[in-house]
């Protein structure tokens, strides 16, 4: 599993970073990654799944940042076309229009570059 966490003050110079972080985690990353195909499949292509997700530590909440991998026949698996959080702790995916119309466009950009 990889650990992520995002700051708004990367500076130049010397850092120290001390980080202490205690919390359940109610959802696991199998099921974030359910979730997001489960998502994916209903509302996007069924040609799209979630693969393994990532810990991202934000200010306030930790979420699981799982990539969307598009496959297709007869090439397999062609890349991923972007990537859907899902709250740790209450499993809710965080998504928005302009992040579904993101993971199109680049689907059909990599569907593209797969068969010229």
């Amino acid at each position: 599993m990889t650990v992520a966490f995002h700051t708004k003050n990367a500076n130049r110079g010397q850092v120290q970073v001390d980080i202490r972080i205690q919390a359940s985690l109610n959802v696991s990353a199998f099921v974030a990654r359910q979730k997001v195909t489960g998502y994916v499949v209903d509302h996007i292509s069924d040609h799209m799944a979630g693969d393994e997700p990532n810990l991202v530590v934000e200010a306030d909440r930790l979420l699981w940042r799982v990539p969307v991998q598009l496959a297709v026949l007869p090439q397999g698996r062609l890349g991923q076309v972007g990537t859907i959080d899902v709250d740790a702790q209450n499993g809710q995916l965080l998504t928005n229009s302009l992040l579904i119309e993101d993971i199109k466009r680049n689907a059909r950009a990599l569907v593209e570059r797969s068969i010229a």
